[in-house]
């Protein structure tokens, strides 16, 4: 080998460093493959967790929605439901939990939107279908 040529390489590998390519192409692959979805896709996709509150006191579901919130959205979470029930079974037949809960849902940081009446096969008005911040 000329000297000339030793030389030449010698100062191309200074210059491409291939790990360093290699490392660099894997880092750009990977970062386009995190890909956030659109809040339309967001609504059409199905959820991910239930939580239901049915035969518990309102202290119980109170906590209970809270805690459920926060652990979704920290499990990276997007899609969640809910289910308060209607209240048929509540003295009067008054709803108690519910609009407790929708409340709860309105102010909470992590949401970013909430259906309350959500269609059938989602669960109906029993329901409440949510959608979370992304984190």
């Amino acid at each position: 080998m000329s000297s000339e040529f030793k030389d030449i390489y010698n100062l191309w590998s200074r210059i491409h460093d291939e790990n360093t390519a290699i490392i660099r192409h894997k880092k750009s692959f990977e970062e386009e493959k995190t890909v956030v979805p659109t809040i339309s896709e967001l609504r059409k996709m199905n959820t991910q967790a239930k939580l239901d509150l049915h035969n518990l006191t309102l202290e119980e579901a109170l906590s209970r929605a809270n805690f459920f919130i926060e652990d979704c959205w920290s499990n990276g979470l997007r899609k969640i439901k809910i289910v308060t029930g209607k209240g048929l079974h509540s003295p009067n037949g008054e709803p108690v939990i519910r609009p407790e809960i929708i409340n709860i849902v309105s102010r909470h940081s992590k949401v970013r939107e909430y259906n309350i009446k959500p269609k059938a096969s989602e669960g109906g008005s029993g329901v409440i279908v949510i959608i979370l911040r992304e984190n």
